[in-house]
């Protein structure tokens, strides 16, 4: 039997994989917290100071920058290791494969270097960084008085002491890892070299075999062009947005550490109409591209239901694999709706957990940050369940469409194979 493309998916790499994608919305979500904390902030001290004072929200803001610097620490030292477990998760995968399987292509991606190799590099950069946190805190302790004797810094100094034991463990088993995985890797992708080409040219040949059909309209509308204007538009809508904001700022303060600049009317007033006319824009911007972030979810869960159906007969047709691409390469609908209930889970966290610490009654923080968790628990919930679906609906159109070696959008330059074919042509 010759080479052919076949999906790959394990109850490990399925499980790590939707923690990363946990991750990364939960990353997304820090930083819109961070950006919508700056923004509000500044908005409501020129702009709308009575309301802004009236709610008492300068100290929640205040709280929340802290708890976002907390969760920043946590994320910057969990998600790379998060990542390496996937990583070496999907190398167990793929070696479980038939010699004559093909993975797709963003799985050879990920194994063009050792998963091991990555892990030496996480633990070198997170021993680091860890240990360069550590001596600044304890230089601080050797010359401040007041804080070697706060109990809070020795156990800073305590934990980053642990984090750089640990991250440099990680490094000695990630040098350990590569030469002992280096001659598994170097077979594997000498496979690949070699069956790509051949996986390739047996699903032309089966499309070419196939009875050529229309494309369902359900596949083509709306059209990826439409998508893409319409996403441009909403960009230069919203850079032009902070622009007008950042000039807001730049009028009233003109450098970090000088003072406020107070104008006379009307420019005075002008400020403070752009300010709030320029937040408001961000503001719609963003919940324009939040529904508009759905909406695509929505069509793409739909086109995902139906062309798993259109397949489910099994009789091959030929159709434009350009059609098709995006739900065969693409993360699932599944996954870009668990990246955004755990961005939003991690927004509302660190606002719940901002108003505990500033001790606010506006809201109730302890229900927020039970939200906040329900939301990031859900999200990953969503994505890891959806693992052995997407593997059975993909490799059924595959079976049946023949699409042949597709790619991502932006991985398309990145394969390793075009580089080695294009010298194998050049000799």
């Amino acid at each position: 039997m010759g080479a052919s493309f076949v999906e790959v998916s394990s109850p490990g790499w399925a499980f790590w994989r939707a923690l990363a994608d946990a991750c990364t919305g939960a990353s997304a979500g820090a930083l819109y917290a961070f950006l919508g904390i700056l923004i509000a902030g500044i908005v409501g001290e020129e702009a709308l100071w009575s309301l802004y004072a009236g709610l008492d929200l300068d100290p929640i803001f205040r709280a929340g920058m802290g708890v976002f610097l907390v969760v920043a620490a946590v994320l910057g030292v969990g998600v790379p290791l998060v990542f390496v477990a996937e990583r070496i998760a999907a190398l167990r995968a793929v070696e479980r494969l038939p010699s004559d399987a093909v993975p797709p292509s963003q799985f050879r991606l990920k194994l063009t270097t050792s998963p091991f190799a990555l892990m030496k590099t996480t633990g070198t950069v997170i021993f680091w960084c860890v240990a360069g946190v550590g001596a600044f805190f304890a230089l601080a302790a050797a010359f401040d008085e007041d804080l070697r004797g706060d109990v809070e810094t020795w156990i800073a100094i305590g934990g980053c002491a642990a984090l750089a034991l640990v991250a440099y463990a990680l490094r000695v088993a990630g040098r350990r890892g590569v030469d002992r995985a280096h001659d598994r890797v170097a077979a594997m992708r000498s496979g690949w070299q070699r069956d790509v080409s051949l996986a390739d040219r047996s699903d032309r040949m089966r499309r070419e075999a196939a009875p050529e059909v229309l494309v369902p309209r359900w596949l083509t509308s709306p059209s990826a062009k439409l998508m893409n204007r319409l996403a441009m538009v909403l960009l230069s809508a919203t850079l032009a947005s902070l622009g007008a904001f950042m000039l807001s700022v730049f009028l009233r303060q003109q450098c970090r550490n000088c003072e406020p600049v107070y104008w006379s009317d009307p420019v005075e007033t002008g400020i403070d109409v752009l300010s709030l006319a320029s937040g408001i824009a961000i503001l719609a911007c963003a919940t324009v591209g939040a529904v508009a972030w759905m909406g695509s979810i929505a069509v793409q869960f739909v086109r995902e239901i139906a062309l798993s159906r259109w397949v489910s007969d099994r009789v091959p047709r030929r159709i434009d694999v350009s059609c098709v691409a995006p739900l065969l390469a693409e993360r699932r609908a599944a996954v870009r709706a668990g990246r955004g209930l755990c961005g939003t889970g991690t927004i509302v966290l660190i606002f719940g957990w901002g108003v505990l610490w500033a001790d606010a009654e506006i809201v109730d923080g302890r229900a927020l940050l039970g939200i906040g968790g329900v939301l990031l628990l859900i999200g990953f919930l969503v994505a890891w369940t959806d693992a052995p679906r997407s593997r059975r609906e993909r490799q059924a159109i595959r079976d049946v469409l023949a699409p042949g070696d597709v790619a991502r959008a932006g991985d398309r330059a990145k394969r390793p194979e075009g580089k080695i074919h294009r010298r194998r042509r050049r000799s």
